[in-house]
C-alpha cells in the first residue's frame, strides 16, 4: 500500500510539474509574440526617431504587464471561453488565430527597408501575435454574445413585411430614376464593379483589407456587393439591392428591435426614420456604419450583463468607423455620452463604460491604429475641408430636409419634459442627447453635412424617439407623425439639385422615394459619344476643367454604366484637374491632354474661391488669354440643363516653361501653405 501510495504521488508530482512547464512555456510564448505585434505598433509613430532595441525594450515591458494583469485578472477563463473548456472554444481560437495570422496586414501601415523590423523571423512573430489578439477579440465577443438576453424583436412576420417594403421600395427608385451618378454616389459603385472582374482570392481579399488602413474610402463595404455582381451583373440595380438588403434592412432591423419594449414602438421607429432607406437607395454604402451604430444602442442600452453589452458595444462602434472615416464623430461621441451617464445616475458600476472602453482600446489598436495616428491625431481637417464650410445655416437646412423640423422640435420638447418629470428616463434620454450634440458640434466645427452625413444622428435620434415612446401615453399622435412622415415621402415633389438649391426648413422630410431624371440626358449621350469619337482613329486624350452637378468629370466617365449602356470600342482618355484646392492639388497632366471640355459658365460647386484649380484654367481658355493660346475651340458645343454649355477645345501647342509656371504661382498665391500641392513636376521643370 506504501509503494501504491509513493507511486500515486510521483505521477501526481510528475503530472504537475509537466503542466506548470507547459503553462510557463505557453505564458513566454504568448509574451514573446505580443511583444513584437506591440513592437510593429510601436514602429509606426516612433520607429523613424527611436531605435529597434529601444522600442523592442518598451514592447517587452508593456505586454509582460498585460500578460501578468490577464493572469491574475483570470481574463481567458473569465471571458475567453465561450463553451468552457470544450472542442467548440478550441476549434473556434484556431480557426480564428489562423484568420487573424495569415490576414495579418500590420506592415502595411509603414515602410521600413533597411532596419531589423522587417526581418523575416519579426514578421512571423508579428503574424502570430496577430492571430493572438484576433482571436481573443473573436472569443470575448462569442462570450458576450451568448450572455444576451432579451433581444428578439415583435414577430418574424413583421419583420419579413419590412424586408419586403425595403424592395418594394428600392424596386420603385430603380425603375423611375435616369440619372448620372457621380462623387460619393459612384464610388462604391465603381469599386464594387473592379473588385466584380478581378480575380476572386486570396490576395484580392488581402488587398481589400490593405485598403481599410492606406485608404479613406476603403473597399471593405464594396467586396461583398462585388461577390453579388460576379452573380447578377454590375448594374446600377444590383448594387441598389444589394446595398438595401445587406447594408440598410440591418439597420431597420435594429430600429424593429430598439423598439421591442412596448408595443408598435418598433413601427413607429421605422416609420420615423425613411431617410435611412432613401440614403442607401441612392447609393450611400455609409448605411452599413449607421446600421452597426443603431445595433451598438441596441445593445449597450439592453438589460445583458454589463461586460457583455460593453465588450459588444465597443466593437461595433470601432465597425462604424472601420466602415466609414466619418463614423470616429459617432464613436468619439457615444464614449462622451456613456461617460457622463456613469457621472451623473451610476457611479457605483462602470463595469459597461470599462469594458466598452476596453474593447474600442483593443479594436482599434488592432483595425485601425494608423488611422488613429495618421488622420484624428495627425491632420488638421478644420482647414483641409474648409471648403466644404458652408455655415450652420445648410447644415440646418439638411437636418431639416431629412428628418423635419416638426419631429426634431418635437422631440426635444418630450424629452426635455420627461427629464424633468420622469427619472427612470434620464440615463437614455441623457446618452442619446450627448451624442448627437456633441458629434453634431464636432462635426459643423469641420465641415458642412452631405446627406450621408446625417446617418451619424439616425441610432441617437432613435434612442429618444424610443424612450419617448415607451414613456409617454401619446401613442396615437406619435403613430400618425410617423405614418406622415413615411407617407410624405412617397409623395412626388421638386427636388434641389444641390444643398444650396433646398429651399428652407421642411417641416416634414422633403425628399421622395422617386429616383431624378435628368432632362438633358440625350445631349450628354451626344457629348459623350463625340468625345469619344476624338479617338476613333488615334487614341487621344481630354480634361474636364468643369466640376458642378451639372457636369464634372466623373458625370462624363460614369454616364454609359448609369443609362445601362454599351462601351464604345475606342475611347478617349478621360483627365480630371482636380475638384477642391486643399484636397486635391493641381493634375498637371491636363496640360498634356489634347482637349480640354470646359464649362460655360465656369462650373463649381463649392465656390470660385475654393475651386481654383478648375476656375483659373478654365477662364484662360474660355478668355484665349495665358496658356488658352494654347487652345482652339472646335465648332461643336453642348447645351445641358441649367443653362450650361460645354465646349471643347483641342490643343494645337505644348504649354511654354513660361505658361506653367503661370499657372503654378497663381495657385501658391492663393495658398502659400499648400505650395507643394501646385509645384511643377519634374517633366517640366527638367
Amino acid at each position: 500500500m506504501a509503494s501504491g501510495l509513493s507511486t500515486s504521488g510521483l505521477t501526481s508530482h510528475h503530472d504537475g510539474g509537466f503542466m506548470h512547464t507547459l503553462r510557463l512555456v505557453f505564458g513566454l510564448g504568448l509574451w514573446a509574440v505580443l511583444s513584437i505585434w506591440l513592437l510593429v505598433r510601436l514602429w509606426v509613430p516612433l520607429g523613424a526617431r527611436s531605435s529597434f532595441w529601444l522600442l523592442g525594450m518598451a514592447a517587452l515591458l508593456l505586454s509582460g504587464g498585460l500578460c501578468i494583469l490577464s493572469a491574475r485578472s483570470h481574463l481567458i477563463e473569465r471571458l475567453l471561453m465561450p463553451w468552457g473548456y470544450s472542442w467548440k472554444t478550441v476549434l473556434t481560437a484556431l480557426l480564428s488565430f489562423l484568420l487573424g495570422a495569415v490576414f495579418d496586414i500590420s506592415y502595411a501601415m509603414f515602410t521600413a527597408e533597411g532596419t531589423l523590423i522587417i526581418h523575416p523571423l519579426v514578421r512571423l512573430l508579428c503574424h502570430a501575435g496577430n492571430g493572438i489578439v484576433f482571436a481573443g477579440i473573436i472569443l470575448a465577443l462569442l462570450w458576450s454574445v451568448r450572455q444576451l438576453t432579451g433581444l428578439n424583436g415583435n414577430g418574424r412576420w413583421q419583420l419579413l413585411l419590412l424586408w419586403a417594403a425595403v424592395n418594394l421600395l428600392t424596386l420603385l427608385y430603380v425603375l423611375t430614376t435616369k440619372m448620372v451618378y457621380f462623387w460619393d454616389g459612384a464610388g462604391y459603385w465603381s469599386v464594387a464593379i473592379s473588385l466584380s472582374r478581378e480575380p476572386f482570392g486570396f490576395e484580392q481579399l488581402r488587398r481589400v483589407l490593405v485598403t481599410t488602413i492606406t485608404m479613406d474610402y476603403n473597399h471593405l463595404l464594396a467586396w461583398p456587393i462585388s461577390l453579388f455582381m460576379r452573380l447578377f451583373g454590375p448594374s446600377r440595380a444590383v448594387f441598389l439591392f444589394a446595398t438595401a438588403n445587406l447594408y440598410t434592412f440591418p439597420g431597420l432591423w435594429g430600429l424593429w428591435v430598439l423598439g421591442r419594449k412596448k408595443r408598435f414602438c418598433a413601427l413607429f421607429l421605422t416609420g420615423l426614420f425613411p431617410m435611412l432607406l432613401y440614403t442607401g437607395i441612392v447609393g450611400f454604402v455609409d448605411v452599413a456604419a449607421c446600421s452597426l451604430g443603431i445595433w451598438a444602442y441596441v445593445i449597450y442600452t439592453s438589460d445583458a450583463p454589463a461586460v457583455s453589452r460593453g465588450l459588444l458595444a465597443g466593437f461595433l462602434l470601432v465597425g462604424t468607423f472601420t466602415l466609414r472615416r466619418y463614423f470616429f464623430f459617432f464613436a468619439l461621441s457615444f464614449g462622451v455620452g456613456a461617460f457622463v451617464v456613469k457621472l451623473l445616475f451610476s457611479r457605483k458600476d462602470w463595469r459597461d463604460f470599462l469594458a466598452l472602453f476596453a474593447s474600442c482600446g483593443v479594436c482599434s489598436v488592432t483595425f485601425m491604429y494608423s488611422f488613429l495616428l495618421e488622420k484624428v491625431l495627425g491632420s488638421n481637417y478644420g482647414d483641409l475641408y474648409s471648403a466644404y464650410a458652408l455655415g450652420i445655416h445648410t447644415d440646418l437646412l439638411l437636418v431639416f430636409r431629412y428628418f423635419g423640423l416638426i419631429f426634431l422640435a418635437g422631440l426635444l420638447i418630450l424629452c426635455a419634459f420627461l427629464l424633468l418629470s420622469k427619472p427612470e428616463t434620464r440615463p437614455n434620454l441623457c446618452l442619446g442627447l450627448v451624442q448627437v450634440l456633441v458629434c453634431f458640434g464636432a462635426f459643423v466645427m469641420i465641415q458642412t453635412h452631405g446627406q450621408q452625413h446625417l446617418l451619424l444622428y439616425v441610432p441617437g435620434l432613435a434612442l429618444l424617439a424610443a424612450t419617448v415612446f415607451e414613456a409617454t401615453a401619446a401613442t396615437l399622435p406619435l403613430l400618425l407623425l410617423a405614418a406622415v412622415t413615411t407617407a410624405n415621402c412617397l409623395i412626388p415633389k421638386a427636388q434641389p439639385g444641390s444643398i444650396q438649391e433646398i429651399p428652407g426648413f421642411a417641416p416634414l422630410p422633403s425628399f421622395h422615394f422617386y429616383g431624378n431624371r435628368r432632362s438633358d440626358a440625350n445631349e450628354l449621350v451626344a457629348l459623350a459619344d463625340f468625345v469619344d469619337g476624338l479617338s476613333e482613329t488615334e487614341s487621344h486624350s481630354a480634361a474636364v476643367l468643369s466640376s458642378s452637378f451639372t457636369f464634372n468629370v466623373e458625370i462624363l466617365k460614369n454616364l454609359r454604366p448609369s443609362f445601362n449602356l454599351p462601351q464604345p470600342q475606342n475611347r478617349t482618355q478621360i483627365i480630371s484637374s482636380g475638384e477642391v484646392d486643399k484636397r486635391d492639388g493641381f493634375n498637371w497632366e491636363v496640360a498634356r491632354a489634347d482637349y480640354l471640355i470646359v464649362g460655360d459658365p465656369v462650373q463649381t460647386h463649392l465656390g470660385e474661391e475654393n475651386q481654383r484649380i478648375v476656375v483659373t484654367l478654365a477662364k484662360w481658355v474660355l478668355e484665349g488669354t495665358g496658356p488658352g493660346t494654347a487652345y482652339q475651340p472646335l465648332p461643336q458645343s453642348f447645351q445641358l440643363q441649367n443653362g450650361v454649355t460645354i465646349r471643347i477645345y483641342q490643343r494645337t501647342r505644348d504649354w511654354t516653361l513660361e505658361e506653367f509656371q503661370s499657372l503654378s504661382q497663381t495657385l501658391q498665391t492663393y495658398y502659400p501653405d499648400y505650395a507643394g500641392l501646385y509645384a511643377l513636376p519634374a517633366w517640366v521643370t527638367g
